[in-house]
């Protein structure tokens, strides 16, 4: 198909609204296939206009457009996911290292301190701790 000026374009993509209108109108179930002639059309537009303009203005997902525009142009639509997995660096320093402390005193009543400074001043704490009753 030979490109078209940006106003005939335009005049297509209106034109191709009012069959794909009359072919949702038409159709027998919700879910039919839309006919190949229309999506030919619809790729041929985005040649002219963005994928997303075209599927907006017709009622289509871009994805769906984009599929089929790769299809008819012999590019193929990746199917799944790559084969080789991606590396991902975790770092390190995001997770500091941590310290539990745990004292029972006489009449059984425990307490269990987890920290993650290098040298807390636990000693008032414990002593706090220990001597009340």
């Amino acid at each position: 198909m030979p490109p078209l000026s940006p106003a005939q374009a335009e005049e297509a993509l209106t034109h191709l609204t009012h069959h794909f209108a009359q072919w949702r109108q038409s159709r027998r179930t919700p879910r039919g296939r839309i006919p190949q002639w229309l999506w030919a059309h619809a790729v041929a537009l985005t040649a002219t206009f963005s994928i997303t303009r075209v599927a907006k203005q017709l009622g289509l997902t871009p994805q769906a457009l984009k599929r089929r525009r790769d299809a008819l142009n012999g590019t193929p639509a990746p199917t799944s996911l790559p084969q080789t997995p991606h590396f991902v660096e975790v770092a390190t320093g995001w997770h500091s290292p941590t310290t539990e402390v745990e004292i029972q005193r006489p009449d059984g009543t425990r307490l269990r301190i987890t920290y993650s400074d290098a040298a807390p001043t636990l000693a008032p704490l414990l002593q706090t701790f220990l001597e009340s009753r």
